[in-house]
């Protein structure tokens, strides 16, 4: 079961909810019959939650019932004075995800008291959390039903009336008619006939219909009542949505139309920079440059130049070609150095005819020098200031790549190219490599030793910061191995010698005590041996043997030793030389 209602600003088809408020879905269909809503105002419009409609004052005061206007009808007195001009709060009370939904149609009940229901209702225009009736302070509003269909957006354009303080539009907005396209309610409540009567309403005959519509003449009117207004409207009359409309100025509109397309492109423009399609959305093709198609394959650059030059002696035309075979594509760039010139040009050369073909001339809209610019730069191929890293040479240094096996030989665009840190690693690094390549050619030529190596850079080597802290690094780690660690204060001074001084007695200490227990372990081995030998002279003399081989091992193993602590003990002469060296330098 449906109701069109048809306004001002469009069409509105609402579903009634027959099976959750009978009662109220009934009451609404039958004043529709009665075409009590025609030319009823829009009187209250809550921006962004709701509008509420189907007052014959206008002003939210008036409305009844269809029982009310049936007893003011017989009784011939003022629906105010009916006693059945309300009927009851009856039906299916809205859910809290219902209350933030667009387009819900609710009864409205006379100033907020219970079983006060009667032409008025509401319709929400907006939906969300704390929108349409969500955070409104009440949670009983009863359902009438549902917007179905809005094609004309009728209740976007609610939403965005100019209203009063009261909440009623500037520009008057009406029900023209509302339409049943389906009534379930087979009987009509007493009376009700009186009430078409009087307001000369008349219904189709069903044989007028075909057979299968028959059942539609109940409430398809032939004759009904066309008014502007109510007769009980007490509201000023304003403007019409009508003549508003027709009161907006064409240039306004034109305006208005031009600026939104403006933005729609600065949109657009900031989108593809997002989306890093362009380097900037304020960017803009030259106006000086044309695009130039339909050449003939046979039209060369200086061809086209020549003919060009006459608007600008300057001009330059670029003939876009093949990458790979080099033919012509049959369109070119022309670029002035005016726009007046550009301008003159794009007028009269226009539809020209050049080498048998009719050309096509139109301003650029490529932003590709442009777009090559800003890539050269996210590269690092040119900086503001210096000179650019053009295509073409570009070109030359993938052909150095290629003939040095992937390393390039260092041009002037590699060396002025990107930003001051790029220079000052290129400043340091140049710096070091050519101290490198002194140093080595300086010691090449130093006098040598009788080793072959070189005297000065020996000393230069002794003489450096890394040398000394390498040499210090080595002393700390030396020292934590020690025993006596702990009284170690990591720094050289007077205590030295007699640290080190410690140190050799606390070795010799140690040597002595080692020999002393070898003496022991011998002593004891040659007696048992000799006690053994009086028992078993075969035993005892391949005792003596292995006795013998054992102490030669050792004696072998012992002058190896000797040699490598001699060794040991020449470094660190020379070390301990050293350090008194520099020690004396400082």
């Amino acid at each position: 079961m449906s109701l069109l209602l048809e306004t001002s600003l469009g069409d509105l088809v609402i579903d009634l909810d027959i099976e959750g408020s009978p009662l109220l879905a009934q009451n609404v269909l039958k004043l529709a019959k009665a075409r009590y809503y025609t030319g009823t105002l829009l009187y209250n419009v809550a921006e962004g939650r709701y509008c509420q409609l189907g007052d014959p004052k206008g002003d939210g005061s008036g409305g009844c019932s269809i029982f009310g206007l049936i007893d003011a009808t017989k009784n011939d007195i003022p629906v105010e004075s009916s006693t059945q001009r309300f009927i009851r709060s009856k039906g299916r009370v809205l859910t809290r995800d219902e209350m933030k939904e667009k387009g819900r149609v609710v009864a409205i009940e006379m100033g907020g008291v219970k079983d006060t229901v009667g032409s008025q209702f509401m319709i929400t225009i907006d939906s969300g959390v704390d929108r349409s009736l969500d955070g409104s302070g009440r949670d009983d509003y009863l359902s009438l039903g549902t917007v179905t269909e809005d094609e004309d957006g009728v209740l976007a354009k609610i939403n965005g009336l100019y209203c009063d303080k009261a909440g009623r539009p500037y520009a008057d907005v009406r029900i023209i008619k509302a339409h049943i396209l389906d009534d379930p309610f087979e009987g009509d409540p007493d009376g009700l006939d009186l009430v078409l009567k009087k307001n000369d309403i008349e219904f189709m005959d069903p044989q007028d219909l075909p057979k299968e519509y028959s059942e539609c003449s109940r409430w398809l009117a032939s004759l009904s009542p066309s008014r502007k207004k109510p007769s009980e409207e007490i509201v000023e009359i304003r403007i019409s949505t009508e003549d508003a409309m027709k009161d907006v100025d064409e240039e306004t509109e034109k305006r208005r139309r031009k600026e939104m397309a403006q933005k729609e492109d600065r949109s657009n423009a900031v989108m593809l920079e997002m989306l890093g399609d362009l380097p900037s959305a304020d960017l803009k093709p030259p106006e000086n440059v044309l695009f130039v198609c339909k050449l003939n394959p046979a039209t060369d650059d200086e061809d086209l130049t020549l003919i060009f030059s006459r608007f600008d002696q300057n001009a330059r035309a670029e003939i876009i070609r093949d990458q790979e075979t080099g033919d012509s594509l049959q369109y070119a760039f022309v670029e002035f150095d005016s726009e007046a010139a550009a301008n003159e040009a794009y007028f009269k050369m226009n539809n020209a005819l050049i080498d048998d073909r009719r050309i096509k001339v139109d301003f650029s809209q490529s932003v590709a020098k442009e777009w090559n610019r800003y890539a050269q730069k996210r590269r690092g191929g040119g900086s503001s200031g210096g000179p650019q890293h053009s295509r073409n040479n570009y070109r030359d240094d993938r052909r150095n790549d290629r003939a040095y096996g992937g390393r390039r030989e260092q041009s002037y665009h590699d060396r002025h190219r990107g930003n001051d840190r790029y220079h000052e690693r290129r400043e340091v690094s140049d710096r070091r490599h050519d101290h490198r390549h002194d140093r080595i050619r300086h010691h090449q030529e130093s006098p040598k030793d009788e080793f072959g190596r070189s005297t000065e850079r020996r000393r230069d080597r002794q003489n450096s910061s890394d040398y000394n802290r390498h040499d210090r690094d080595y002393r700390y780690r030396d020292d934590r191995h020690r025993k006596d660690s702990n009284d170690f204060d990591g720094r050289r001074g007077e205590k030295d010698e007699s640290r080190r001084s410690h140190h050799s007695e606390k070795k010799r200490r140690n040597s002595r005590s080692r020999s002393r227990s070898r003496s022991r372990r011998r002593s004891r081995s040659i007696s048992s041996s000799s006690s053994r030998s009086r028992d078993d002279p075969k035993r005892s003399k391949r005792r003596r043997k292995e006795r013998n081989k054992h102490h030669k091992e050792r004696k072998d193993k012992k002058k190896k030793h000797h040699k490598s602590s001699h060794r040991r003990k020449s470094k660190h002469r020379h070390r301990s030389y050293s350090r008194s060296r520099s020690r004396d330098r400082r």
